[in-house]
């Protein structure tokens, strides 16, 4: 008599480490494509945020004190969604904004930061002020 397993019981083994190796890449497939669902629902969610938010400057003061300008630009929301506005630029340069501010629908607030120069009055400036989200309000204004 031969020694070794029957063809049986190798053919069992052989189907039961197939079948746990499927199971496995079944399991990790499902989590991961949950995962890739998530994402790709959270991402047009935001895109839909995105194209909700809207906001306008209505109005830029411009006060030099010591060696800098505080720029203070009046932001209204006409959007259907509340804006978190972040950063501001003033000619390219990216101003020391006090802190982030949140502009509800339909309301208006007064967005300040700061720039370590002089602005001499009277000079034209291109402003832009960016949300959380990434939109952006451009526009030229005189200081």
């Amino acid at each position: 008599m031969a020694k070794g397993i029957s063809e049986i019981v190798a053919t069992l083994m052989m189907l039961t480490i197939v079948s746990g190796i499927g199971i496995a890449l079944y399991a990790y497939s499902m989590g991961y494509f949950t995962t890739t669902t998530s994402a790709l629902s959270e991402v047009s969610r935001m895109n839909a945020n995105t194209m909700k938010e809207r906001f306008v400057v209505v109005d830029v003061v411009f006060r030099s004190s010591g060696g800098g300008t505080e720029v203070s630009a009046a932001v209204y929301n006409y959007g259907k969604i509340g804006v978190t506005l972040q950063m501001m630029f003033l000619n390219g340069t990216q101003l020391t904004i006090n802190e982030v501010e949140e502009v509800p629908p339909s309301g208006l607030i007064w967005f300040n930061g700061s720039v370590p120069v002089i602005i001499p009055k009277g000079s034209l400036c291109y402003l832009r002020v960016v949300s959380a989200l990434g939109n952006v309000y451009e526009t030229i204004v005189v200081s």
